[in-house]
C-alpha cells in the first residue's frame, strides 16, 4: 500500500490564503499529487491506514491549489473569497464544460469557486477575466 504524506500544514496554509477557509480536515498527499481530506476527529485506524478513503479535493499547482468538483462541494462552505455566485443559465454551460466569460471576479484570484443556489459546484481557474472548467468528462452533463 502507498505511504500518504500529512501535508495538513501546508494546504490549510494555502487554502486560507487563497479562498479564506479555515476547516477541521486533515489533508493527505497521495499519487500524482493528489490530496485527500479526512476529518480530524476520524478513528485513528483510518488517518492511519485507510487514508485513500478520504474525499479527493484537488492538488497543489504553481499559482495555487485547484478543488477538484467534490473538493468545492466539501469545502466551499468555508470560503470567504473567491467564490463566484451565478444563475441558471450559466451553471448549465458550465456543467456542460464550457468555460465562462463576463462573471464578476475578484481581481487576486487565482481559481474561483462556483456557487448556484447555496450548492457549490466546482472550481475553475482564472485565464484573463474567463473562468477555465476542469470538470471530468464524465462528470459533465448533456443537455440539448
Amino acid at each position: 500500500m502507498k505511504k500518504f504524506k500529512d501535508v495538513s500544514d501546508d494546504v490549510k496554509k494555502i487554502l486560507l490564503e487563497q479562498f479564506g477557509i479555515e476547516c477541521d480536515y486533515r489533508f493527505y498527499e497521495g499519487g500524482k499529487g493528489k490530496i485527500y481530506a479526512v476529518k480530524e476527529d476520524a478513528p485513528d485506524f483510518l488517518r492511519r491506514k485507510v487514508v485513500h478513503s478520504g474525499v479527493y479535493v484537488g492538488r497543489i499547482e504553481r499559482d495555487g491549489f485547484r478543488l477538484s468538483l467534490d473538493g468545492a462541494a466539501l469545502l466551499g462552505r468555508y470560503a470567504k473569497r473567491c467564490v463566484v455566485d451565478v444563475g441558471d443559465e450559466v451553471v448549465e454551460r458550465w456543467m456542460k464544460g464550457e468555460d465562462l466569460e463576463d462573471l464578476e471576479l475578484e481581481s487576486d484570484c487565482s481559481y474561483v469557486i462556483l456557487r448556484w443556489r447555496g450548492f457549490y459546484v466546482g472550481c475553475g481557474k482564472v485565464v484573463d477575466g474567463k473562468v477555465k472548467n476542469y470538470i471530468p468528462k464524465n462528470r459533465r452533463i448533456s443537455v440539448p
